[in-house]
């Protein structure tokens, strides 16, 4: 081990090794945890173009939040030598599920790729693309058996990532810190030191679902030369022909993934997700056109109320986070549910949901103006801590059975919501059933375990001491406002908050505000 100490870091033991340096397991003295910490070669740091360039990309991924990639707590330079100091997450990477354990059911392969999905969609649209995409950066967490749902998973190493926009005084693919990337996963654009966008990942998870499914990657020749023509020339096998009884929907997902022109790909990484879900259930293929331009879709009816949902790994990830606070101030611990959802019903809603509240125009049938429910003043008093009572109005009645409504805006606490409103009902019964209705009416999908809000989307319920305590659902709506819905059984209110504009990383704010019992459960 070449290191014992690194600045303020007590090396503990070896994680892995690349071209681009070496990871180990180490100490953080300062902050008193353990982390993982890439030390990158030497020679790097003294090339000042790509030192300002790992300045700039560590800096953009740092700032991910999606829950599927390991968080960076800070980068720099000592001793001469780049760093990324990240969370220490114990897994198992893709590469070594797959060496120990063969070809993975259709449904694992096509969860685990979801989730890389995820991860990818949120860098994408913070202009990040990974350009290393491959089984060894894909950490596989609480291991399950080959037919389980239950793994978690991290994409790591965006410390080599790459800008959205070409950077013309970029190093050629020959110049050093340049070639990365593995050449098995690379997107023949790549090969001809063409611009890399959000869909040279996609090409290159495209391989990593094809190897997932197979046991095998995509042209498994040796030698570089033979590599790049294959790549550049060869179209790759049909999933199904290599492992018969995969469904054959798979391979036209996989085909389209790997496309030679970028612009026959999918154009998401969550579009190509979305359609590898729909080939487990279509026996024979999935449509021509990407989800993600879906023909003409009559709008539903506008809800009468509103919609959407969180989640987190499975099994039932905790409202607060597992080193914050552990109970609510009723004295539980408040358990989210783990939320999926298919981008095919995502579409749906996005386009339903298109009358759904505004900031300042809900979508609801209401009279003008508002006036006081009965029991306006109950619901006042059982606001979450995060509003002041004195700044909220009586808001639009909903006609759902409601017997109180008011209008609070923004949260006291940044980021967080910048509308709210919140609704009594009789009983938790009635408020259940409003719920329902409405993500009914817009097309939201109750998840199964596996992938995670932001970037998957739909409707659960999360607990508290093990028991069932209310719903929860999260969307983006066709204008880009975050949209979060709650309800608590106990009081019987439901609440109603987003961030107009805000997209996935809006979402991402939500959830996390929302997880702090500190600020955002009802009652006292």
């Amino acid at each position: 081990m070449e290191l014992r100490e690194f600045g303020p870091y007590r090396i503990e033991g070896l994680l892995g090794r690349g071209g681009m340096g070496v990871v180990y397991r180490a100490y953080d003295t300062e902050h008193r945890r353990q982390v993982a910490l890439k030390v990158l070669a030497e020679d790097l740091a003294a090339d000042p173009g790509y030192q300002e360039r790992f300045r700039r990309e560590a800096h953009t991924a740092a700032r991910l939040t999606d829950p599927h990639i390991v968080p960076i707590h800070r980068y720099g330079e000592t001793d001469g030598r780049l760093f990324l100091d990240m969370r220490l997450v114990r897994g198992s990477d893709l590469a070594a599920v797959l060496a120990d354990s063969g070809p993975m059911a259709p449904a694992r392969a096509v969860g685990i790729v979801s989730q890389v999905a995820a991860a990818l969609d949120s860098a994408h649209a913070d202009g990040l693309v990974h350009r290393d995409v491959k089984p060894s950066n894909v950490l596989v967490c609480a291991p399950a058996t080959d037919t389980d749902g239950d793994e978690f998973v991290y994409l790591v190493d965006f410390g080599i990532a790459h800008p959205v926009v070409p950077d013309v005084a970029q190093p050629s693919l020959t110049q050093t810190g340049s070639a990365v990337g593995s050449f098995d996963y690379m997107a023949p654009e790549r090969f001809l030191e063409g611009p890399a966008d959000a869909r040279t990942d996609v090409y290159a998870l495209a391989c990593v679902l094809f190897e997932c499914l197979t046991g095998s990657r995509p042209f498994p020749v040796t030698g570089l030369a033979p590599l790049m023509y294959a790549h550049l020339n060869q179209a790759p096998p049909a999933p199904s022909s290599l492992r018969p009884g995969l469904p054959r929907a798979l391979d036209e997902v996989v085909a389209r993934g790997l496309a030679k022109d970028p612009a026959d790909r999918w154009q998401s990484a969550g579009a190509l997700a979305a359609a590898a879900r729909r080939a487990l259930t279509s026996p024979v293929r999935v449509p021509d056109r990407a989800p993600d331009t879906p023909p003409p879709t009559p709008l539903p009816p506008a809800p009468s109320h509103s919609s959407p949902s969180d989640s987190l790994p499975s099994p039932l990830p905790s409202r607060t986070d597992p080193g914050k606070r552990t109970s609510d101030r009723r004295g539980g611990s408040r358990l989210a549910t783990v939320l999926t959802w298919t981008a095919a019903a995502l579409v749906a809603a996005l386009v339903g949901v298109l009358l759904l509240l505004r900031d300042e125009e809900p979508a609801r049938d209401r009279p003008e103006p508002p006036t006081a429910g009965p029991r306006h003043d109950d619901l006042l008093a059982i606001l979450p801590a995060d509003y002041d009572p004195a700044r909220c109005r009586p808001a639009p009645a909903a006609d759902d059975g409601e017997v109180a409504a008011v209008d609070c805006g923004p949260s006291a606490t940044r980021p967080g919501p910048g509308s709210s409103r919140f609704f009594l009902y009789p009983d938790a019964a009635t408020l259940d059933e409003v719920f329902l209705e409405d993500v009914e009416r817009v097309d939201l999908d109750e998840q199964p375990p596996g992938t995670s809000c932001p970037a998957t989307q739909g409707h659960g319920v999360w607990e508290e001491d093990g028991v069932g305590s209310g719903r929860v659902a999260c969307y983006v709506d066709a204008a880009n406002d975050a949209v979060l819905i709650w309800t608590e059984d106990e009081d019987a209110v439901e609440a109603v908050v987003r961030i107009r504009g805000g997209g996935t990383q809006g979402l991402t704010e939500l959830v996390d505000w929302w997880r702090d019992t500190d600020v955002a459960v009802f009652g006292d």
